[in-house]
């Protein structure tokens, strides 16, 4: 039972040993009397999720079989939610029936006493569940349901269902490539965007639905940057002026990212990524948008190149957060070295003057060496970064002249100034190199 349920049944193992050490301490006390068989039972499972199992086992008794969201937050066949907002949550169970003209199925289980009972069966027809979000749209404290229903290969509709009393009600529906649920407007309330790509006649779009208290929907569309011929990456957040944003990564049709940035300005939903030519260009550097520096903003990353010291281009990234009137500023500089998984915040005062290579001569020992440029074409080495493997890396770390960053899993990362104590302003120290360095983390939603 505990694989099914989100939000319940996990912990066992520590239950059970506060349960045994609480019941030995007490015995020791002299608190009551308990045998070795009492002292190890298992924690009784509730009556309720036992009847809860009966009444899935009746719907799978019919036919149907599990068929649980493919993406998204929420991926198991039965899930916790307190839909109604009286505090006891409803289970909600995924399922298809292949044989019937609406073949999927979400039922919503309540809770009665010690008891379930089906409180609301909601039908759908594609291929399968794509996603599920809750969310109380209207402040009214009960949830709506924003469902994904797989059509096809890669047509997807969603639906917008309120409940009330356990009712359903469809008051929206509409194609998407990618959805999500955010405050968008600003009114403290979460709203539904949907990015649908364009066509030979369409542009692409994002549209946003808002729930009215009175139930009426709004919506806005805005377009898409031209050429957008697949999302990569759709996340809500920030501006610098605090304005709520949804910042759309897509996969140029030439090649290359272009990021789209949804705001309302004066009531309207705009585009203020569209109002620049040089954010209009595609980056060649695949590297998607994210809140770098923690600070609740949403950063875009804009590559630039450093100077060359073999055929290899290498780049510095300068990170721009963006305000609703469509300015703009560098929050950080970083540079990142994606095939060994780390990066490292820039210092100001190295723009212009910072270029790189790689120095891989070691086995198990992968190296990039930064250099200040000194005029022309002559170079100046003054830290050295490796990532560290295999059986040695320990004592490769210990080296004269290197300290250790960080070990993670079967790595050490660790560094060398070559001229430490410098009194170049731009020189580093290595406080500031144990600073400035992180690990690049994939991201799950997204696997970017």
């Amino acid at each position: 039972m505990s694989k099914l349920f989100r939000n319940g049944g996990a912990g066992l193992n520590v239950k059970l040993r506060k349960a045994a050490a609480i019941a030995v301490l007490l015995a020791l006390t002299g608190c009551f009397k308990t045998s070795a068989d009492e002292l190890y039972r298992l924690p009784r499972v509730s009556d309720e999720y036992f009847k809860l199992q009966t009444r899935i086992d009746e719907v799978t008794a019919s036919g149907a079989e599990y068929s649980p969201p493919t993406s998204g937050e929420n991926r198991q066949s039965v899930q916790l939610e307190d839909i109604d907002g009286d505090g006891v949550k409803e289970a909600i169970a995924f399922f298809a029936a292949r044989s019937e003209d609406y073949p999927l199925k979400i039922y919503i289980f309540k809770s009665d006493g010690d008891d379930y009972v089906i409180a609301d069966i909601i039908e759908g027809t594609g291929t399968g569940i794509e996603s599920i979000r809750y969310a109380d749209m209207d402040g009214d404290g009960v949830l709506e349901l924003v469902v994904g229903w797989q059509m096809g290969a890669s047509l997807k509709n969603m639906s917008l269902y309120l409940e009330r009393g356990f009712q359903h009600v469809k008051v929206a529906e509409a194609d998407y490539t990618t959805a999500l649920v955010s405050d968008i407007t600003g009114d403290g309330l979460p709203d539904v965007s949907v990015v649908r790509l364009g066509t030979a006649e369409t542009p692409g779009e994002i549209e946003v639905f808002s729930l009215m208290p009175d139930g009426e929907i709004v919506g806005a569309t805005a377009h898409l940057s031209d050429g957008v011929e697949a999302v990569s990456r759709a996340q809500a957040g920030k501006l610098f002026d605090g304005v709520p944003a949804v910042v759309i990564d897509g996969k140029a049709a030439g090649g290359g990212i272009v990021t789209d940035i949804f705001c309302r300005v004066d009531g309207a939903l705009v585009n203020i990524a569209r109002t620049s030519a040089e954010d209009a260009e595609p980056r060649t550097l695949t590297v998607y948008s994210t809140d770098i520096d923690r600070d609740g903003i949403i950063d875009m990353p804009y590559p630039v190149p450093l100077p060359q010291q073999s055929d290899t281009v290498y780049y510095a990234i300068d990170w721009r957060s963006y305000s609703s009137d469509g300015s703009r500023r560098v929050a950080m500089t970083t540079y990142h070295n994606y095939s060994d998984g780390w990066y490292l915040t820039l210092p100001e005062a190295w723009r212009g003057r910072l270029t790189v290579r790689r120095a891989d001569a070691v086995y198990g020992e992968r190296s990039l060496v930064f250099s200040f440029v000194n005029g022309g074409e002559a170079v100046s080495d003054f830290l050295k970064i490796y990532t560290l493997s295999g059986e040695n890396k320990e004592e490769r770390a210990r080296l004269p002249g290197r300290f250790r960053l960080l070990e993670e899993g079967d790595k050490i990362f660790a560094a060398e100034l070559f001229n430490p104590g410098a009194e170049h302003f731009y020189a580093p120290a290595e406080a500031d190199i144990r600073l400035g360095f992180h690990r690049i983390y994939t991201d799950w939603l997204t696997g970017s």
